[in-house]
């Protein structure tokens, strides 16, 4: 049989999952209790689309390190992005440069307990993501347990398009988090979160969003 060379033509959106270390986990942890002792003054729901009772939004010292701390994380999606889109990596002088400047919108802790969910909804920027501080046994044995046919419970689900029978495109991805897992993703693409029942647990994730700076001195075609 004469072997037939392929490749893939990329489609839809480019989603990148990787791990961040314990001591980013910790210190998170760490700064969103104090922001959760303070109640209200802090609590960021009227802003989210989570059906969830405690979301916080950090203070701006937690933010700042953080986002400069995660700088190599934001550089290395850039670069995943181009390669899966096959785009130009070069700058206005021709000269190839991975680095794009952003700058931080907004971040976020959640409190996720059972019978709570994030329905489908997308962000506003142009990157989002989640990372997920804990990840609790429980909910890993219930969606073991877990015999539908829908994402399983506690899973984050990333959607473009429409399902179709018989199956011709993937329109979906789920992932079930581990602890220090972190999904980052176009802000427009549309996820959600399933709930899980598993009770006297809750999960904590981190979430937040990103805007690339100066678009005018890049190729329109660079992001």
């Amino acid at each position: 049989m004469t072997q037939i060379n392929f490749s893939f033509i990329n489609w839809g959106p480019y989603v990148h999952q990787t791990n961040v270390g314990l001591d980013i986990v910790e210190r998170l942890l760490k700064d969103g209790d104090i922001v959760r002792k303070k109640g209200t003054l802090n609590l960021h729901n009227k802003h989210l689309a989570g059906q969830l009772k405690e979301q916080y939004v950090y203070n701006t010292p937690t933010l700042e390190w953080f986002y400069e701390e995660m700088s190599g994380h934001w550089q290395c999606y850039r670069k995943g992005h181009t390669d899966f889109h096959r785009l130009l990596e070069v700058n206005p002088n021709g000269e190839t440069a991975p680095n794009v400047q952003m700058s931080a919108s907004s971040l976020w802790i959640n409190y996720m307990k059972a019978g709570e969910f994030n329905p489908p909804h997308m962000h506003t920027g142009d990157l989002s993501f989640v990372l997920f501080l804990t990840a609790p046994e429980e909910i890993k044995i219930e969606a073991e347990k877990f015999k539908g046919t829908s994402s399983k419970p506690g899973d984050v689900v990333f959607m473009y398009g429409e399902q179709s029978q018989p199956k011709w495109s993937t329109n979906h991805c789920n992932h079930a988090p581990n602890v220090g897992d972190i999904i980052i993703f176009p802000a427009n693409v549309s996820h959600w979160v399933c709930p899980f029942y598993s009770k006297d647990v809750e999960r904590i994730s981190v979430s937040g969003n990103l805007s690339y700076l100066e678009r005018e001195k890049w190729p329109s075609d660079y992001f």
